[in-house]
């Protein structure tokens, strides 16, 4: 259960269109467990706000809760003859700026000054701090992935590419996606799926912002990728979690555009890829270990990173050849049919930059 929620309309990818969604941030505890008494601020009865002809749109105006506010308007809408209820008792309590809440109970532990309304410090903690440390899984199927690390998103399933290694099972029975036929009031989207035609390109602004994607490959709106890439700094909004994403054909490790996944939420990738690569083969000791992140995740090495003054890129093959064993399994989990490996040999290792490749 949800409980004390705050909501926030999302802009559109471009942050200049008119929100289509809103996403709510709640409690997921009950604040009556706690025991709570504000002495700091004022408060008033419904009966005192009345009497000094107080309006429920001076409390929207005030932040007061909205269930409140909707409360103390039914108490307006009484007759002022009307028979002593419990509501004339109830409390609003004028809260000081930054506490909020029914009982001034709340303030942000991240608010600046420079927030001048919540969505504003919304945009600013996942364009800046939002850092994903977990990922979301898929639970209704069961797959092996090489390790209980990595699991399956749901976009992963019928996307063309085997990721259950004990069966296929994401990919099983995709083909009738493949020849289903729609009826001829309804838009076949490329991957097969039946929508209704009134929601094809129905994007009132037509300008590939993905407002109104409806199939889960957004096949149905005009929309650009390079915008989907943005969706790492995003709230989390139907455009970049509702929907499916092409997987690119490179890689870029400093910010891991390609994804392991059809997600569009460019952080999974990174967490994959970081999973992927937390298995170690036994025979392989630390220093081993240690260069062949340094060749592989590290196109710039910097104070912070864990390469500085260990090896750079480039410099790392003394390491490799000296402290390896003759055959490395980069990574340790099968990639494909759950025994297919990549090999690398600790002698002749060639990369591109950021990219080993295998001998």
């Amino acid at each position: 259960m949800q409980h004390d929620c705050l909501y926030h309309a999302t802009a559109s990818i471009d942050n200049n269109k008119k929100p289509y969604q809103i996403i709510r941030y709640c409690l997921s505890e009950w604040a009556s467990e706690w025991n709570i008494e504000n002495n700091r601020d004022q408060n008033f009865t419904f009966s005192e706000l009345r009497n000094r002809n107080i309006t429920s749109q001076q409390l929207y105006l005030w932040s007061a809760p909205i269930d409140l506010i909707e409360r103390y308007q039914l108490y307006l809408n009484q007759p002022l003859n009307s028979t002593k209820t419990d509501i004339e008792t109830e409390l609003f309590y004028n809260c000081t700026f930054p506490w909020f809440g029914p009982v001034c109970q709340y303030m942000f532990d991240q608010y600046e000054s420079n927030h001048l309304s919540f969505a504003a410090m919304i945009h600013d903690f996942y364009q800046n701090g939002n850092d994903m440390n977990s990922l979301t899984c898929y639970t209704h199927l069961q797959c092996d992935r090489g390790t209980s690390l990595i699991c399956l998103d749901w976009t992963d399933i019928c996307n063309g590419i085997i990721d259950c290694l004990d069966g296929g099972q994401d990919e099983e029975d995709c083909w009738q996606l493949e020849v289903n036929d729609c009826l001829e009031n309804e838009y076949r989207c490329r991957n097969g799926q039946c929508i209704s035609k009134d929601f094809y390109r129905d994007d009132d602004y037509n300008t590939g912002d993905m407002m109104n994607l409806d199939c889960l490959d957004g096949s149905d709106e005009l929309f650009d990728d390079n915008k989907r890439n943005r969706c790492g700094k995003r709230e989390p909004t139907f455009q970049c979690e509702e929907a499916t994403c092409r997987i690119s054909p490179t890689i870029d490790t400093r910010e891991f555009k390609t994804l392991s996944s059809s997600s569009c939420v460019n952080e999974r990738g990174k967490l994959l890829m970081q999973a992927m690569l937390s298995v170690k083969e036994n025979s392989v000791n630390d220093t081993c270990w240690r260069a062949l992140m340094c060749i592989a995740f590290t196109l710039m090495v910097t104070e912070d990173s864990p390469c500085y003054g260990f090896c750079y890129p480039g410099s790392c093959t003394h390491y490799i050849e000296n402290n390896c064993p003759a055959f490395i399994l980069l990574p340790a989990v099968p990639l494909l049919f759950g025994h297919v490996h990549l090999v690398y040999t600790n002698k002749i290792i060639e990369y591109l930059v950021g990219i080993l490749t295998p001998t």
